[in-house]
């Protein structure tokens, strides 16, 4: 080997030691000398054979991966992450997939060897389990190489909170995995959360896998589909108990009555087959969000593998619930209208921790779902920003009837504090849709909202979201909606749209308000088979419909966010540079006849993206 990659090859037995260290935390010292005695092998090994080495690598892996499990079993927290371990060290989670990707200039043969020789070390393989294993594997489902995938926040709240518990917890990401090489292995339990719609299809899938492979495994879901309708879902062959709400506060006592073989019939929030019949225990307490540990388990997740986080946006969540009555929202059944949220101190210390463990991030990004119901936590939030000296770009989710009515010294404040982006539902133009799905907003109240933030915080962009495909809309309302945003742009140049998009019937109010033409999904696969986005409504006319789709890919072409744009490779942009070009002229004539190169980018997107 040359002198590179000897330099590279000891650099990659530190990723593998600060790894190997996160596993058992102090219990792995007595691993030190030999590891170094193996550094100076590698070192000297300059005329080795490839085949000899990667046996040799093979065999000493292979021998310190036994000690490794002694130890692992005998931990007493039996945690991934032994309490007292450097946790600073836990950003590092996948350096030597890292290395590897580096080092494949130097010597690509030998790198895989040695990639192969250490892949005990990487998340995606378990460490065997006994008997007695109190192992949980939880999986977002997805499509396998989906571009862009987010972080899945909600399951490291759940991990988390089985960790507490003295759970190890195993985090399978279908979008970054490919879901048929993996190894379920013996976990206490499988737990998969989804959203209605097509991420419905890869959670069944790795059911159906884990069913075949580790039969006697249960199989949890939980998430908004399943706590909607959790008895449907149970119905399913695929699924064995429904988590309903937030898990919290569920799963660690509903992991140990599975581990000591008790009923689950005092576990709240549940519901479950049971006798030949599904049953329903009472709704979980909710938790105090200022509760939940600012320091999530990231370390399970491959965060080099989320190209959003990579290039400095990083997602949290700041409060839960919306006290509001959209239509089309599953918030009304799901937190009953109710919101709450952490307190301003907390929120600013989660944004240190965060600013400290991963120094590259540029935004942060709450997924809060109405970030600004009390305007004054808002209020202390930025005070306590600014009062820190926590210099961090943040956006957040708004209404319109909020921002048109706020006063001017509030929205210079939110600026000051490093806002950049507010992100709006504005639905409809038509005031008869807006009342329809229960808005409760206005175009004047939208027109006032942007106009106050050119002249009060001109450094914030306002983003805007819109519906098409409503029942009884007409073509008349489309022409609305498009002259608003046209204003909207007049009166705030820096307007952005997220696109027009076609309405689809996931449960909601509005859902039980549909005409008898649609007839919803009478089953967990049944829901599974409809496309978030490309739905067809059967209440409109083909021709109509495909005007519709039509209208959506030229608003996503043409008005997609440039911050947005700028997170993705140069393939992206330069794809995206020639149909902004081609879109902005339909937008301009109103013309959206034809489509073909539309039709064609769709395909394209809709392949690559599977559910995001």
């Amino acid at each position: 080997m040359d002198e590179t990659f000897s330099t590279s090859a000891l650099f990659l037995l530190e990723g593998a030691l600060v790894q190997t260290h996160m596993r058992v935390g102090k219990e792995f010292s007595a691993f030190w000398a030999e590891l170094t005695a193996f550094g100076f092998v590698m070192g000297f090994a300059v005329d080795a054979d490839h085949g000899s080495y990667g046996l040799f690598l093979t065999c000493y892996a292979r021998m310190l991966r036994l000690r490794l499990d002694n130890c692992h079993n005998n931990h007493p927290s039996r945690s991934w992450i032994a309490k007292g371990s450097a946790s600073d060290i836990s950003v590092y989670p996948n350096t030597l997939g890292i290395l590897m990707e580096r080092m494949k200039n130097d010597k690509s043969k030998a790198c895989l060897i040695i990639n192969r020789s250490f892949s005990f070390l990487s998340n995606d393989k378990p460490i065997p389990d006994d008997a007695t294993s109190k192992q949980v594997l939880l999986v977002f489902p997805g499509k396998y190489n989906a571009p862009d995938p987010q972080i899945p926040l909600q399951l490291l709240y759940v991990a988390s909170a089985l960790q507490q518990g003295g759970f190890v917890v195993r985090i399978l990401d279908m979008r970054l995995d490919d879901y048929r090489d993996f190894n379920v292995g013996n976990p206490v339990f499988v737990g998969i959360t989804c959203m209605s719609g097509q991420q419905i299809r890869y959670g069944l899938d790795f059911s159906k896998k884990v069913r075949a492979e580790s039969p006697k495994v249960p199989l949890v879901w939980g998430g908004v589909h399943p706590t909607l309708l959790p008895e449907q879902t149970a119905r399913s062959d695929y699924v064995d108990v429904v988590v309903r709400g937030e898990g919290e506060l569920v799963v660690s006592e509903l992991a140990s009555n599975l581990v000591s073989g008790q009923t689950l019939d005092k576990v709240k929030g549940l519901t479950f087959k049971a006798d030949g019949e599904i049953k329903s225990t009472p709704n979980a307490d909710v938790i105090d969000l200022d509760k939940i540990p600012i320091e999530l388990p990231y370390e399970l997740l491959k965060l080099e593998r989320y190209p959003t986080l990579q290039s400095g946006r990083f997602h949290i969540q700041t409060s839960r619930g919306c006290p509001h009555r959209c239509g089309f929202c599953y918030n009304r059944m799901f937190n009953k209208k109710a919101w709450r949220a952490k307190s301003a101190t907390r929120v600013v210390d989660e944004i240190e921790y965060i600013l400290r463990k991963f120094p590259y991030v540029k935004i942060i990004d709450p997924v809060d779902d109405n970030f600004f119901v009390d305007q004054k936590r808002v209020e202390d939030i930025c005070n306590c920003m600014l009062s820190r000296g926590v210099k961090v770009a943040w956006r957040a989710n708004c209404r319109f009837d909020y921002l048109a009515e706020y006063p001017e010294n509030f929205v210079r404040l939110i600026e000051r504090a490093g806002c950049k982006e507010l992100d709006f539902g504005g639905e409809s133009g038509s005031e008869r849709l807006q009342k329809f799905v229960c808005k409760d907003i206005t175009a004047d109240q939208m027109l006032q909202s942007v106009a106050n933030l050119h002249k009060w915080a001109p450094t914030i962009d306002p983003f805007t979201s819109w519906l098409s495909g409503l029942p009884d809309e007409t073509y008349g309302d489309m022409k609305k909606t498009f002259d608003l945003m046209d204003a909207m742009a007049v009166a705030n140049p820096r307007t952005q749209h997220y696109g027009i998009f076609m309405y689809t019937p996931f449960p909601s109010p509005l859902l039980e308000t549909l005409s008898t033409e649609f007839q919803p999904p009478q089953s967990l696969e049944e829901w599974s088979a409809i496309e978030v986005f490309h739905f067809q409504p059967p209440w409109h006319s083909r021709a109509y419909v495909k005007k519709l789709q039509s209208i959506s890919a030229v608003t996503r072409y043409a008005f997609y966010p440039q911050s947005r744009i700028d997170e993705h490779g140069f393939i992206f942009k330069m794809s995206y540079r020639v149909m902004n070009r081609v879109a902005r002229y339909r937008w301009r004539h109103r013309y959206f006849g034809f489509p073909v190169e539309l039709e064609l980018a769709n395909v394209i997107a809709r392949r690559l993206r599977g559910f995001l």
